[in-house]
């Protein structure tokens, strides 16, 4: 069961915006949805990437109503291609587990960040592309859109069939949420 923490929006981004690659604060929240609530018709796709648990990079083409639940505290994410349109609208929402132990998820995010993970080497490795970071967020600005993983990317978009109380899985299977029309979530 999962509780709701926080919500931003309607956020509005417009032509050439961009979002560098991060991860939310565990502090508070662990998932993130994204309802997208509309795009300019005449701009080009604006894809949401996101490395998932297994190493993969995933990019997301969201359309008007679709709404994507993922692990935001601890995939990365972003939008490193610069958007093409005129404007592009989300509502964010954030969540965290019932039964959440703020101490232990301390702990947890303690161990799994080595305390010399901000350290600059000092010699360029060859073959290894520059990352820079940017308050919390990183980019390469070496690599296309400013991220490398985009070179080889899952593409996932909503399968035409998709109807109402149904669910997109990450497994690429559709399934019901066991909702009649007009029945609340």
């Amino acid at each position: 069961e999962l509780i709701a923490n926080n919500a931003y929006g309607l956020r509005v981004y417009r032509n050439q915006s961009n979002l560098n690659m991060h991860i939310d604060e565990a502090s508070t929240h662990i998932i993130s949805s994204i309802l997208h609530v509309g795009h300019d018709p005449e701009g080009d796709p604006w894809p949401l990437i996101i490395e998932d648990l297994h190493g993969n990079t995933n990019e997301v083409v969201l359309e008007t109503g679709d709404m994507l639940l993922y692990e935001s505290s601890k995939c990365f994410h972003g939008r490193p291609k610069r958007y093409n349109g005129g404007w592009y609208s989300s509502l964010f929402t954030h969540y965290h587990p019932k039964d959440w132990d703020e101490e232990t998820l301390n702990l947890d995010t303690h161990y799994r960040i080595p305390p010399e993970w901000d350290d600059v080497p000092e010699e360029t490795i060859e073959g290894l592309e520059k990352l820079v970071v940017v308050e919390t967020s990183f980019r390469e600005p070496s690599c296309e859109h400013e991220w490398c993983g985009t070179k080889d990317t899952l593409k996932w978009e909503r399968p035409a069939e998709l109807e109402f109380g149904q669910v997109f899985s990450g497994d690429g299977k559709i399934r019901s949420l066991s909702l009649d029309e007009g029945e609340e979530l």
